[in-house]
């Protein structure tokens, strides 16, 4: 039983991300909006592995990411569009894979397994 954390306001973006998961194995899902949200419920339910978007209603989902690695030992996947902003928000030493073309997604994702608490993006680039 593998459980995904989705901190991600877009629900197209969301439901896309838990449909390939699901598709790779991944069977249960959490969806929030916020911040606060994230590690409200990383504590009830700690997950497998957390998928960080681009936009959240409050806070940072970055921010919830780093939150919940306090406690849990849980990879960290961000999935954005934009790279620059991405970068921009990742605190100075932190340590990235990628990027990975969604096509890609399964790789990003075993990458991010195989060193937790890093941040692996998924910069999103249907073109390449």
């Amino acid at each position: 039983m593998s459980h995904a954390l989705i901190i991600e306001l877009n629900m197209v973006v969301g439901n896309a991300l838990s449909k390939r998961l699901s598709d790779l194995g991944f069977d249960s899902f959490d969806h929030v909006w916020t911040e606060d949200d994230a590690v409200a419920i990383a504590e009830m339910r700690p997950p497998d592995l957390i998928l960080v978007g681009d936009n959240l209603e409050t806070g940072d989902a970055v921010g919830a990411a780093r939150r919940i690695c306090e406690k849990h030992d849980v990879p960290v996947l961000m999935v954005t569009a934009d790279s620059v902003r991405a970068k921009k928000r990742l605190m100075d030493g932190a340590v990235i894979d990628g990027p990975f073309a969604f096509s890609k997604f399964p790789e990003a994702i075993e990458a991010a397994k195989e060193q937790p608490q890093r941040l692996v993006p998924d910069w999103r680039s249907f073109g390449r």
